[in-house]
């Protein structure tokens, strides 16, 4: 926990305006029921699952429902209660594991054919960018550690798909495993661990581009889209767009930041082929925490891509809508920028108490009936 952020109190009360930590803040889930637009999961006390519902009470307060009741609370489309089911198994509640489950269950078609399209596309590219990854630190690890191997300087990612540039690479990394006293096929196998395991971000080199780092460039393109956008803004819209902007910088350098000290590893792959144990933990941990810091982020820049060819009064309704919801980090993650995080949380306090776009509105006294059992927290 960011010690800074304890210090902050919250005004009229003790306290933070931000959450703890990732955990506390709960991962997003990719509903499509309007009503659980914003909704996050996360572990209850013990083993169990709750959802975390912001924005039903018109204010900053968010609802705690357990995992078991969420369909009989609110009214889920089909895909919605399916995935819900699916949490049911769910053994990896992070951001990983749940882009993974929605991404099965829009493959069923029970989300409609443009999410049905787009599961498969993804599914596909996760299935074969490993390879392409291990392609790319298999070629470095070459020219940084047998480049004198014969035939190693010809080899290329064209080349080492074949089966004469794969025998010649494990030659050449069998090679260098001799000189340090290792069988090539582990040198191999830690070049696979490796590559699976960054997999999200891509290939150091770009060779490869991960799913993760894609997501970093699509915000960074929205936040200079935004800056450009408000300029015929009035004041309110402007202010929005200005700190959403604002909001994605933040997060993409704090991305970033982590993605650099993963991409350094491949910079001297001979200490990290070394000592691979501390140095996969490492990894992994990184590639963790940029799915946590990106958490979220894709439903707004989904949001925004919808409405980018519609006319300005959609836009404001967009922008005016997602602004209340955007992904706030936590303290243990904000580093020196907590005055940025908690400013923005004001702002969302303000924009929801002013704002005609509550996703509660439509909500009939039956439900309204049944959220009045559950807690409310300002997560």
């Amino acid at each position: 926990m960011n010690s800074a952020g304890s210090s902050n109190a919250k005004k009229g009360g003790a306290g933070t305006l931000l959450p703890p930590t990732f955990l506390k803040r709960g991962i997003f889930l990719p509903f499509t029921t309007t009503v659980v637009r914003y909704a996050r999961l996360r572990r209850a006390g013990g083993s169990g699952l709750e959802f975390l519902i912001p924005g039903l009470s018109g204010g900053f307060e968010t609802y705690i429902i357990p995992y078991k009741v969420l369909p009989e609370t609110l009214n889920l489309s089909v895909h919605d209660r399916a995935l819900h089911e699916e949490m049911a198994q769910l053994r990896d509640v992070s951001p990983v594991g749940i882009r993974a489950l929605g991404l099965r269950v829009a493959a069923t078609g029970l989300g409609g054919p443009v999410l049905a399209r787009r599961a498969k596309l993804e599914l596909d590219n996760d299935r074969i960018h490993p390879t392409q990854v291990l392609f790319a630190l298999v070629l470095s690890a070459i020219r940084q550690l047998a480049a004198s191997h014969p035939g190693a300087s010809s080899l290329t990612a064209e080349s080492l798909a074949t089966p004469d540039g794969m025998k010649l690479a494990r030659e050449a990394l069998g090679g260098y495993a001799q000189t340090i006293g290792e069988r090539g096929d582990k040198v191999y196998a830690k070049l696979e661990k490796w590559s699976k395991t960054i997999a999200p971000l891509g290939a150091p080199d770009g060779f490869a581009v991960g799913y993760l780092t894609l997501r970093i460039v699509d915000l960074e393109n929205l936040a200079n889209e935004l800056t450009k956008w408000l300029i015929q803004e009035p004041p309110e819209t402007a202010e929005m767009a200005q700190r959403t902007g604002t909001a994605i910088r933040a997060a993409v350098e704090a991305a970033r930041a982590t993605v650099a000290k993963v991409d350094s590893m491949a910079e001297n792959m001979a200490d990290p082929l070394r000592t691979f144990d501390e140095a996969h933990t490492a990894m992994a941990e990184a590639v963790s925490r940029v799915s946590y810091i990106l958490d979220g982020w894709q439903r707004i820049l989904d949001m925004w891509t919808a409405a980018r060819s519609g006319d300005r009064f959609t836009q404001r309704d967009t922008l005016e809508e997602f602004c209340q919801h955007l992904p706030i980090l936590p303290q243990e993650a904000v580093g020196n920028k907590i005055s940025l995080w908690e400013g923005l949380r004001e702002s969302q306090a303000f924009w929801r108490r002013n704002s005609q776009m509550n996703l509660g509105a439509d909500l009939d006294e039956g439900t309204r009936d049944k959220l009045s059992n559950f807690r409310k927290e300002n997560v």
